[in-house]
């Protein structure tokens, strides 16, 4: 099944970043990560995706029944399951044609209020990220924290299924679940000795509130 077909099956839960400029061994880390149930895994490296560790990853991922996606980087969005972009990212682009391009792949976008999120509606997102709901150190540029209600006001304005970011750890899933966001995004709060016990432990505690 293509992902972008997947995607309303696995848009629920833990969507976990692996950002290369904290962790050392990405593909390591994201092996834990879907050992440990996550299904959903963006790989964030603002220095470039390096094709090995992508390949790595997503093979590890697929074993597992999870996905991968990448921030920003379209040509690499192509080896991978789907393209996570910023606002200003996309304003960059020809947007109709990436959807166009990536027809088979999952589109996510960040949203910070909710035209904008109307807006990524209409472009055909499959998905939108809103945030910071809480005040975050791991985004230098992440902004003043939105909240609960922020938050659910992107939820009120998207068909589509929003996905909540910053500040987000396993004492805070339940105000995500109150915000209406069907997925809480996570960095820091993934990071562990022993990656899968604690993504097994975030994951259940997610599924608490179902």
């Amino acid at each position: 099944m293509l992902p972008r077909e997947r995607w309303p099956s696995l848009a629920d839960g833990i969507y976990a970043i692996v950002d290369t400029a904290v962790t050392a061994e990405p593909v390591a880390f994201g092996r834990g990560l879907v050992a440990g149930g996550i299904r959903v895994v963006q790989l964030r490296a603002k220095r470039g995706v390096d094709p090995v560790q992508l390949r790595g990853l997503v093979e590890c991922a697929h074993a597992a029944g999870a996905i991968v996606i990448v921030n920003d980087d379209v040509e690499a969005a192509r080896f991978a399951d789907g393209i996570h972009l910023g606002q200003e990212d996309a304003a960059l682009l020809d947007f109709p044609a990436l959807r166009l391009a990536l027809a088979e792949k999952v589109v996510g976008l960040s949203c910070g209020t909710p035209p904008e999120a109307e807006a990524a509606n209409r472009a055909g997102v499959d998905y939108v990220g809103v945030g910071p709901m809480f005040a975050t150190l791991t985004k230098d540029d992440a902004g003043d924290p939105i909240g609960i209600e922020g938050v659910a006001a992107v939820v009120r304005a998207s068909r589509v299924p929003v996905v909540a970011i910053g500040g987000i750890d396993g004492s805070r899933l339940a105000d995500v679940r109150t915000s209406g966001a069907t997925m809480a995004a996570m960095i820091s709060a993934l990071a562990a000795e022993d990656v899968a016990a604690r993504a097994r432990e975030l994951v259940a505690l997610w599924a608490v509130g179902r």
